[in-house]
């Protein structure tokens, strides 16, 4: 069973507006000749004993007969827009608006308009993600909301909840879902700085301004105790906690040198170029299970000190 977050409602929605505008997914293209761009019609069997594939079958009914009702590929189960994963629920959008499918630029901006407008609800979004002949190109994306990310940083709310915080998490997901890289990596180090310096002045540890970030995450480890609450303590685990230390160190000082490189922390030429959204979101990810992490070890709520 898939795991999928663009609802059935959201599927329904979009479907249900098309079909007020008057707006057929497949353009100017037959049904079957679309699908074909997405499913394999031809290897897949037909509903209909007269034919032996799903070309024949949906070009019978769809395109000759045209007694299939109008929403028959939500339900029918080799098609299921209604119940498919999410990925090829995005691709199917995206292909409705390519321009080989539609050339009517008034059509592409409505559809967008009303896939992007249901989508939002999903985490999701349509973006132009290239061109073709002066055409642009579509792709189906899944945003990092902030109410998702804050989901994943109860723990950072719970023992550094503070509107400074709460922003720095907001600026990074915004910056990511706008493709402003070098904003969310900036901020990502910005966060374990304030994390380390908030942990170290609540351990009476006077911070100095000129320590790197790597300065502060090594006094941190030094004022943590990172022994476990509950299972014994062994030579393994010291020597397993030594390793993940040295990795988090090793995390850290990477993305410290893709802030220098490609962040927003310093002057940069003007053909500066920001790098792709999957390494902001990991350099983003990383971040807030690194701080979630050292905040549950602290396990006390400390005073921020802002990066």
């Amino acid at each position: 069973m898939t795991n999928n977050k663009i609802t059935e409602t959201t599927r329904r929605n979009i479907y249900e507006e098309m079909y007020l505008k008057e707006i057929e997914y497949q353009g100017r293209m037959s049904e079957p000749d679309f699908l074909m761009r997405l499913f394999p019609l031809k290897n897949l069997q037909s509903n209909d004993s007269r034919y032996n594939n799903s070309y024949d079958d949906i070009n019978k009914h769809r395109e000759l007969n045209k007694d299939w009702p109008v929403d028959w590929i939500y339900n029918d189960s080799r098609i299921n827009l209604l119940h498919c994963d999410d990925e090829t629920y995005l691709k199917f959008l995206s292909e409705t608006i390519d321009p080989y499918v539609r050339n009517n630029n008034n059509e592409i901006d409505q559809l967008l308009e009303i896939y992007n407008r249901y989508l939002a609800n999903d985490g999701s979004k349509i973006v132009q993600t290239g061109e073709v002949a002066g055409k642009a190109i579509y792709s189906g994306q899944k945003l990092i909301g902030h109410a998702e990310l804050v989901a994943k940083t109860a723990d950072i709310i719970k023992h550094l909840d503070t509107p400074y915080v709460n922003g720095k998490i907001k600026t990074m997901t915004d910056a990511i879902n706008n493709k402003q890289t070098d904003i969310a990596i900036g901020t990502a180090k910005e966060l374990i700085e304030t994390t380390c310096k908030s942990i170290l002045v609540d351990k009476k540890v006077s911070v100095s301004t000129e320590w790197t970030v790597l300065h502060l995450l090594k006094e941190t480890n030094s004022k943590l105790d990172f022994k476990p609450q509950d299972a014994p303590k062994t030579e393994r685990f010291d020597s397993a906690m030594k390793k993940i230390l040295g990795g988090i160190s090793s995390i850290v000082g990477g993305i410290a040198e893709l802030r220098n490189e490609y962040g927003n922390g310093h002057g940069k030429e003007a053909d500066f170029k920001t790098l792709e959204v999957k390494y902001a979101s990991l350099a983003v990810g990383m971040t807030i299970e690194i701080v979630n992490f050292y905040l549950r070890t602290h396990g006390e709520k400390a005073k921020l000190v802002e990066g």
